[in-house]
């Protein structure tokens, strides 16, 4: 019998993993575990939804609640200390983790000293505006096996010094939790959001989520552009919150007012997988920074209008218009687009909505303990061309 540790720090993470704890629901080696923290522990907590029933639930750590500093250094400390309470009561065989996430990387370091191989799902991509990268990359450092998106992750993982055995193509599986949503035609998906309530064609909906840029001078710009610009060209317009990020909390505060103060724009907390998926099959078009604007929103032929440097240098299909961050840009953008604009062909460079099952084999067919924690880590490249700190 495997026994796996999920851990998941938000609903995004639940949108990624469900596919992935199904599959290892249908398997009866395998005892799963799932460690729920970060958002999921905020006031009034995102739920995990879809959640297998066999499946043991454990909760702990604090939400970021997208704070700075020693704030945020505190909650991360939280989420280290209960994550490892977490392991040394279920004592799993792997943990798996996801991403890039500040409220992530606290579960890793939780596992060192268990010495518990970890698995990482969605290493080696890059988002170079955002702090995202470094936590990523150190997850990689940090973990055993490596579940990638696409072929240009493998390589980057691969220029890491990772072994090849360790690196798995699977794809990424939040395409697998989308695609198995049973749909929902467009005017239930309409009622059941409310956006009927909305004045304007609602099927000229705009999805729109803004994270902080992290790595930017100005964290909160991508918002301010789109906002600027939205309210230019009035429409149906359904926002979410932005992430636990430093400087999520200012933004959230920027966006309600927002959402209070215009008749053709509401605010949810987060639409979970079932309405998520119908809202990629309807709406008209997404606009913000969010990564599923670039692994999800292609599978669906969704328009998106990605904002700002967040997502730069991340893989990305024709349903893409990068724009700065600057209204006026966004602006040109909205006009480009018009209010109800074609659909793309079907595409995502993040793979075929076959991840899960990939996922699930490399989890149930650990090898060795010894030969997983045995890294080496490093790729011998030589001294030629490094410059020595010394050289004068």
């Amino acid at each position: 019998m495997i026994r796996i540790l999920s851990v998941s720090s938000s609903r995004a993470d639940v949108t990624i993993l469900n596919a992935v704890w199904r599959a290892l629901a249908e398997r009866v080696d395998c005892d799963l575990h799932v460690f729920a923290t970060g958002m999921h522990m905020a006031a009034g907590g995102q739920p995990v939804e879809g959640l297998p029933h066999s499946a043991g639930l454990h909760r702990g750590g604090m939400d970021l609640s997208g704070d700075a500093g020693a704030k945020a250094a505190a909650a991360m400390a939280a989420i280290t200390r209960d994550a490892g309470r977490t392991i040394a009561e279920v004592r799993p065989d792997a943990v798996l983790l996801v991403g890039d996430r500040l409220d992530m990387i606290p579960a890793a370091l939780a596992a060192l000293p268990a010495n518990v191989p970890l698995v990482h799902v969605h290493g080696g991509e890059i988002t170079e505006g955002a702090i995202d990268d470094r936590i990523r990359h150190a997850m990689t450092k940090l973990s055993h096996l490596h579940c990638v998106s696409s072929s240009g992750a493998a390589a980057r993982v691969a220029a890491m010094g990772e072994e090849a055995w360790r690196i798995h193509v699977t794809g990424a599986p939040a395409l697998d939790t989308l695609l198995a949503v049973p749909e929902l035609d467009a005017d239930t998906f309409l009622r059941e959001t409310r956006v009927l309530d909305l004045p304007g064609d609602p099927l000229a909906l705009r999805l729109v989520t803004v994270h902080p840029e992290t790595n930017a001078d100005d964290p909160q710009a991508p918002l301010t552009a789109v906002l600027a610009a939205l309210e230019a060209r009035p429409a149906p317009t359904l926002l979410t919150w932005p992430n636990s990020d430093p400087g999520g909390e200012a933004m959230r505060i920027e966006i309600n007012r927002f959402a209070t103060a215009k008749a053709w724009a509401m605010l949810v907390n987060t639409l979970g997988p079932r309405l998520y998926a119908s809202a990629l099959r309807h709406a008209a078009m997404m606009v913000g920074n969010s990564s599923s604007g670039l692994i999800e929103a292609g599978l669906f032929g969704l328009p998106v209008i990605n904002v700002g440097d967040r997502q730069k240098g991340r893989e990305r299909g024709p349903n893409v218009i990068d724009v700065a961050n600057h209204a006026d840009a966004v602006l040109q953008a909205l006009d480009r687009l018009g209010p109800r604009p074609p659909r793309f062909r079907r595409f995502s460079p993040y793979g075929d909505g076959k991840a899960a099952p990939r996922i699930a084999d490399v989890l149930t067919n650990l090898p060795p303990w010894k030969r997983l924690v045995a890294k080496t880590g490093l790729t011998d490249i030589g001294a030629q061309g490094v410059q020595s700190a010394t050289a004068g």
